[in-house]
């Protein structure tokens, strides 16, 4: 049988983009229960959705093992959804930003960069991390557990500020961030874009981009792009990130979602059908529980 500390890992593997991935096909889900039932010591139990599986292992999770994902969802459920609403503003998780990957992005009217640090983490990244994002994001926070925000709040520079996620979830204000538009970079913001992106965002003033043979597309487009302020640069990469995850079935999606998977669903891109298979596999009965 697996020790505490061990289960609490295993119950981790039910929190990554393969296994929410795997929901939204026909056939592959059961392998989810099927894996995870190997490891996890199977109780019986009145049958129950599987949403609400997923929901108690996040709440042992949120108490005993708080992970780089506790913390990403928390900001989904608070940010995301506490202070905004997904049919406003777009949550992005695991995006390329420099030489740097940043753990969750929200763009609404701006654009706010969220840097995990755990009790498991170390700093030794976290400048070089920061000012990569100050190239893009209007504000940037680290994100950390309250026995060590104050020490980074000691750590980062003067612009970047410092979140301590509580014992009940919540984002306390250790050091708040500061606007620094200074430090915008058009290159970086370039590079998040896609091609649709930013020939959408241009288009007013080169409307005849689409046509240049596909060689010349990124070239002319970057040629342009350069062109325009920092300030309008920002806003055309807001715009797009913000659109990315607020169009079509998105927003409703991730409304129907348990509150222990929003930061999966916002990560992981599916198409309407992969959203919809999701769902009803989240709505099927199991007779265990892993919790």
């Amino acid at each position: 049988m697996a020790t505490t500390q061990e289960r609490l890992r295993l119950l981790t593997r039910l929190f990554t983009r393969p296994t929410f991935a795997a929901l939204s096909s026909p056939v592959e889900w059961t392998l989810v229960l099927a894996h995870m039932s190997r490891y996890v010591t199977a109780q019986p139990a009145e049958p129950q959705p599987l949403g609400l599986v997923f929901e108690k292992a996040w709440d042992e999770l949120r108490k005993h093992h708080r992970t780089e994902y506790i913390y990403k969802n928390e900001v989904a459920n608070r940010i995301l959804f506490g202070r905004h609403s997904p049919h406003v503003a777009a949550l992005h998780t695991e995006l390329p930003i420099g030489r740097s990957i940043i753990d969750t992005a929200v763009f609404n009217g701006t654009s706010t960069a969220y840097e995990v640090k755990t009790e498991f983490d170390s700093s030794r990244r976290l400048k070089t991390q920061t000012r990569d994002y100050a190239k893009a994001f209007e504000k940037v926070f680290v994100v950390a557990d309250p026995k060590f925000a104050g020490v980074y709040a000691q750590l980062v520079e003067v612009n970047v500020g410092v979140l301590a996620l509580t014992r009940r979830g919540g984002l306390q204000v250790v050091k708040e961030a500061r606007s620094d538009k200074t430090r915008f970079d058009s290159w970086t913001m370039f590079r998040c874009l896609r091609r649709q992106e930013y020939l959408k965002a241009l288009f007013p003033l080169a409307p005849r981009l689409g046509d240049l043979p596909n060689g010349h597309i990124a070239v002319e487009s970057w040629r342009i792009f350069q062109q325009l302020s920092t300030d309008d640069a920002h806003k055309m990469f807001v715009e797009a990130l913000r659109r990315r995850n607020t169009n079509g079935s998105v927003p409703s999606f991730l409304q129907q979602l348990p509150q222990s998977l929003r930061a999966l669903g916002c990560g992981t891109p599916l198409t309407k059908l992969q959203q919809g298979y999701t769902l009803e596999r989240l709505r099927e009965t199991v007779n265990y529980a892993f919790v």
